[in-house]
């Protein structure tokens, strides 16, 4: 009997602890907008302070929720309409949320159309009573709470599906993207050439009835509306062909890049047989045209793979005949179409083009990567896909990607409505070591659209930002900052546009992660231009170690949207918070910014004092920024401005010399064009290829983002209100007998480079680059490029400050 009651009592606690948790597995409906709740404990009822009391309430009371959030310290709080007594705000902790608040679907298939096309929308919801729709006059107004509609378009367009209950209201959203492909077809083989060499153009205008030709004397006047003709041209040179296709004019362009020869030309950087490459003690780096800090990362190692990347799918399957972005990222083995060793440093080569919509993580753990957007037939965007939850990166080296490459690729996120995060960063580098990003898109992010807080990393020639910051799936309703490296060490930022948002133009803490004391981190800042920041278009902090930073040449300018009065400057000094008593050494030279003109350039004929681009942030008193010893340790003796000085560069103790030249670094207005001209990932495998999301943001800065702003009424919480995705016309995959990565075609143009041998690793000519790097070095035009990409920007630039007032 005695054994008996043990038993039962040893069944009794089973039973509680099942019910523990299952009580616990049970997840409670989340606080949003609208949502019906109800006090668990008396409370006193905030003012939009947060501090100040307007009355108490009962546990039990019942409300709506008609505001937030807002976060302060650890707490989010929520403005409450209560049905009696005080309203106001009221910390999460204690509001309980009456019922399930509805989750929503929405799809669009195709997601892509013709003009003029169909598609059919589907959604489905849960525990919601009433659904409406919006979009265009066939999705609009109330809609049963699942079902289908088709929808015809001519242009792109965004659709919103809101569903609501008593207990509140969710919503999602999906685009169909109406993209007409060009009936013209233009090419150039080869794109580039060496002086004296010749290419072909092919092309081909479906139902043209008339063509003409422009681009130098050989290739001009009317031509048939199809055909092929050689060219020599003796400089760089764009062809254009422009077409009469059913009554209106098309055209297309191809550019044919032209590269001096001879001993110690930049065309040796991309010939296998030429070993002569100029400024030899400098080389080989990570590719010819790298800078700063990140210039020292190095993929080659004679076990080195290539992934040839056939498929778009995010897929993972050793043995299905498709090589896949996520296998590359992650090292995985591969069998067909051939075989790849896992675990190996590793190319990323890419046969196919458009987007690749991850659903899931991806983060780069094995070290050695380089993902060569420059080899794709017409552009790679990488997206956040809707089944990706938690959501997270893109592309992300957090957890030990050491060693990466990232070229020529888009990185763009979205919304991701009702999969709440706070890690919704196209690119996120964070606690790792030597990295570079080079003629990189990345945007659209809802955190940031970069977080780079890693060592001996360089971000080059790229676009940065804006985000999809309003209501778009961040922790906080409105989250528009672009750009934040915290902490950095030994970081270089240069070339780049950092555009459109409220904070964080370009936010860094200088140093590492629990800083011991008397560390000290560089940071190295020249010809970027900042746009549209309405307070801290940048700050640099003290926060892990006493900072050493260079800001040489650099453009901000003056949004629609500016607040002066918040600590905004090009350099915002932030002393507090520091871990330990860490100081500052700034070098200011040659930056044009809402407070400082420069005589003879952007129309300016007077000259500000230089320390007039920097400033401290809100509530930082200047005398707590200091200055510091010659060892890097905190001197309170020179402290404010006198921490900044115009003469001479600054360098870290410790570091024997800059990682940048001289020559590298240009005047602001000639910064401006260089990164106009050549910003975000404009080479693909046959030549330019900006796409349509980068051209529009490039014409805004150019232009001043005239009226109508882009975010004049508020910042977008869409895609289709940030530009759309990217519209991309894909070319066909080379052939590549040995599967190198180098099609055979190119290996037929050298002595040292076989079509029919594995030889992406041999290095015959002796100059550092590996064959594959060659072609890599090839296609992103580093040949063309090196010495010439920086000063070679033309174009129109706006007026100082776009014409706006000083601050």
């Amino acid at each position: 009997m005695s054994i008996f009651r043990g038993q039962y009592k040893y069944i009794i606690g089973i039973l509680a602890l099942i019910s523990i948790v299952l009580v616990f597995g049970a997840r409670a409906a989340p606080v949003q907008l609208g949502s019906q709740v109800t006090l668990t404990s008396k409370l006193r009822i905030m003012q939009s302070d947060l501090t100040t009391g307007v009355g108490t309430q009962e546990a039990g009371a019942k409300g709506t929720v008609i505001g937030g959030p807002v976060k302060q310290g650890k707490k989010i709080w929520w403005l409450v309409d209560f049905a009696n007594g005080a309203d106001g705000w009221v910390f999460q902790d204690v509001l309980s949320v009456d019922g399930n608040v509805p989750t929503v679907q929405l799809t669009a298939t195709p997601a892509t159309i013709a003009p003029g096309g169909s598609a059919t929308l589907t959604w489905s919801s849960t525990n919601a009573t009433s659904c409406t729709a919006s979009g265009n006059p066939a999705f609009t107004g109330a809609k049963n709470i699942s079902g289908t509609a088709a929808v015809s378009l001519t242009q792109t367009t965004a659709f919103t599906m809101t569903c609501a209950s008593s207990a509140g209201s969710g919503s999602a959203q999906a685009t169909v993207t109406v993209s007409a492909p060009s009936a013209i077809s233009f090419t150039a083989e080869p794109a580039a050439i060496s002086a004296g060499g010749s290419s072909t153009l092919r092309w081909t205008a479906t139902g043209a009835s008339t063509c003409t030709a422009s681009g130098d004397s050989s290739f001009t006047g009317a031509k048939p509306v199809s055909g092929t003709a050689v060219v020599k041209p003796t400089q760089s040179t764009q062809y254009q062909l422009s077409c009469i296709i059913s009554g209106a004019a098309q055209n297309a362009s191809t550019t044919v890049s032209v590269a001096p020869v001879g001993g110690g030309a930049g065309s040796a950087f991309a010939n296998p047989d030429d070993g002569a490459i100029p400024d030899r003690a400098q080389h080989p780096i990570a590719f010819p045209t790298a800078t700063g800090f990140g210039k020292f990362t190095s993929v080659r190692s004679p076990d080195a793979v290539v992934y040839k990347i056939n498929t778009l799918e995010d897929v993972e399957a050793p043995a299905d005949g498709k090589i896949s972005y996520r296998e590359c990222a992650l090292a995985r083995a591969v069998t067909t179409p051939y075989a790849i060793p896992a675990n190996r440093p590793r190319y990323c080569v890419f046969d196919v083009a458009g987007a690749i919509v991850l659903q899931s993580s991806a983060f780069i753990t094995v070290p050695k990567i380089y993902i060569a957007g420059q080899t794709s037939p017409g552009g790679i965007e990488f997206r956040l896909g809707a089944n990706y939850n938690p959501v997270d990166s893109l592309v992300d080296t957090r957890k030990g990607g050491n060693d990466m490459i990232l070229r020529h690729v888009r990185t763009r996120t979205g919304p991701h409505v009702g999969r709440t995060s706070e890690n919704g960063d196209p690119i996120r580098m964070s606690g790792t070591n030597n990295q570079i990003l080079d003629h990189v898109s990345t945007m659209f992010g809802t955190d940031e659209s970069l977080d780079m807080a890693c060592t001996n990393c360089t971000v080059q020639w790229s676009i940065i930002g804006p985000n999809i910051c309003l209501n778009a799936g961040h922790t906080s309703s409105l989250h528009c900052k672009t750009f934040f490296l915290k902490p950095a060490s030994s970081v270089t930022v240069a070339h780049n546009l950092s555009q459109h948002g409220e904070q964080r133009g370009l936010n860094i803490s200088v140093g590492i992660a629990l800083p011991p004391a008397g560390n000290t981190g560089q940071a190295d800042i020249f010809n970027n231009v900042l746009y549209d920041f309405i307070a801290e278009t940048g700050l640099i902090s003290n926060q892990f170690g006493s900072v050493y930073a260079n800001w040489m040449g650099n453009v901000a300018l003056r949004g629609p949207k500016y607040n002066a009065s918040d600590g905004n400057y090009l350099i915002g000094l932030y002393s507090n918070g520091a871990q330990q008593p860490f100081g500052f050494a700034i070098y200011s030279n040659g930056n044009v910014t809402p407070r400082t003109r420069i005589a003879g350039q952007f129309g300016s004929t007077i000259t500000d004092p230089y320390l007039n681009s920097a400033g401290f942030i809100a509530h930082v008193v200047p005398s707590t920024v200091c200055g510091v010893t010659p060892a890097g340790l905190q001197d309170c003796s020179r402290n404010g401005f006198a921490v900044i000085q115009n003469t001479a560069y600054v360098l870290r103790p410790g570091a024997s010399a800059q990682t940048f030249y001289p020559w590298q670094v240009t005047t602001a207005e000639q910064a401006m064009r260089d990164v106009l001209a050549f910003a975000g990932a404009d080479m693909c495998r046959d030549g330019p290829c900006r796409d349509n999301v980068d051209a529009m943001y490039i014409d805004d800065v150019r232009t001043c983002d005239s009226a109508p702003y882009l975010f004049e009424s508020k910042w977008p919480s869409t895609v289709a209100e940030a530009g759309g995705w990217a519209q991309i016309t894909p070319g066909a995959a080379k052939a590549d007998s040995d599967n190198d990565g180098m099609p055979d075609e190119w290996e037929r143009r050298f002595t040292n480079t076989n079509p029919n041998v594995w030889d992406a690793n041999a290095d015959a000519d002796g100059d550092g680059y590996p064959n594959i790097e060659e072609y890599l070095n090839a296609m992103a035009r580093d040949d063309v490029r090196y010495g010439t990409q920086i000063g070679g920007g033309t174009g129109r630039v706006p007026a100082y400050n776009c014409g706006r007032a000083m601050y």
